[in-house]
């Protein structure tokens, strides 16, 4: 397939998606699922308990370029249970792309397999520059049977962060975390997070800048800023997934594919992700050449406007049981930074 007719089918693909479809129908397919699938349980750390469970998906790639394949997993009874993507560069060929489903989130289900993979998505292109339709299966794949507890059992752990003062706070939460790598491959699901991830009782409102203020009692929280960074060591690349729960409403996108620097550090950035529902958010990508494993850093920047005393409870179930870390740098007003606190719950 020529350049020309890519652009033109990217182009119909923004402009006029179903006729992009109707084209796709008659033979110009940029890839296709082969119906080739197998499921594993991957144990990463060697603890017994399974991190993961993995389902390989095949791929017949006719233009290069990236894809992005999204799935869904199901128990014998139609429930949902969780999602999970990958989003890979490819040369024209068979591939295998990999569904690897978090197994905190099947424990917590308590649904027994044997699990079905369902909704599997096949695009072309990526998030920021526009995707186009390749293939669809409602009803893929069975898998072997699982019990829910041969999963990891999830941690939730509370921080609160606590002081007083007047005046403008610009905090960052920072969590450091390794994760192992499995056949090359990194991964790391946070499931249930909300921005910023704030269990105390809060009002949201709309801003001018098209952001979220939030408010509680001695507290204002601006629509900005609403920095989510994740930043991987010892990598090649770094692909973010997203899905948001909002009511009975699910939306998907995964990023582009952002390549690490000579010194194998790759870096994700959003202002995105706002307090109006729940989201499950993947970090995936490829590891450095013989490395074991893979440092993740995530920082979460708010702005506090404080009036008197403050006392957040911040919400970490999801994220890894690393090392937790609160900087807060006072932009004006005066604070006794030795009564801001940071704990467990």
């Amino acid at each position: 397939m020529s350049r020309y007719l890519l652009i033109l089918l990217f182009l119909m693909a923004i402009y006029c998606p179903e006729a992009c479809g109707q084209v796709m129908s008659n033979g110009f397919s940029l890839a296709s699922l082969t119906g080739d699938f197998s499921d594993k349980g991957i144990d990463i750390n060697g603890d017994g308990l399974l991190d993961y469970l993995n389902i390989d998906v095949g791929v017949n790639i006719v233009v290069p370029g990236e894809y992005s394949l999204y799935g869904f997993l199901f128990d014998r009874e139609n429930k949902e249970i969780v999602w999970s993507a990958d989003h890979r560069a490819f040369s024209d060929g068979n591939h295998t792309m990999q569904l690897a489903f978090d197994g905190k989130t099947i424990e917590k289900s308590r649904l027994n397999g044997p699990y079905r993979l369902g909704n599997i998505s096949l695009n072309w292109g990526s998030a920021s520059m526009g995707l186009i339709y390749c293939g669809r299966l409602d009803d893929a794949y069975t898998t072997a049977y699982y019990n829910a507890n041969d999963f990891v059992d999830p941690a939730d752990n509370d921080k609160i962060l606590s002081g007083k003062g007047n005046g403008n706070l610009l905090v960052t939460l920072s969590i450091k975390t390794t994760v192992p790598t499995f056949s090359g491959r990194y991964m790391y699901d946070i499931v249930g997070l909300n921005m910023p991830p704030i269990s105390s009782p809060i009002k949201i409102s709309s801003s001018n800048d098209k952001g979220y203020n939030l408010s509680m009692p001695g507290i204002f929280i601006p629509g900005k800023p609403n920095n989510f960074t994740i930043v991987a060591g010892k990598v090649k690349n770094i692909n973010v997934g997203v899905m948001k729960l909002q009511g009975d409403m699910q939306r998907i996108w995964v990023s582009s594919q952002f390549p690490a620097d000579d010194l194998g550090v790759a870096r994700a950035d959003s202002d995105l992700i706002s307090p109006h529902g729940s989201y499950h958010v993947k970090i995936f990508g490829d590891a450095a050449e013989n490395e074991t494993e893979v440092d993740l850093t995530m920082n979460l920047e708010k702005m506090l406007i404080v009036d008197g005393p403050f006392n957040l409870v911040i919400n970490t179930t999801g994220f890894p049981a690393g090392s937790y870390r609160v900087s807060a740098k006072a932009l004006n007003g005066s604070f006794s930074f030795d009564e801001i606190d940071f704990r467990d719950q």
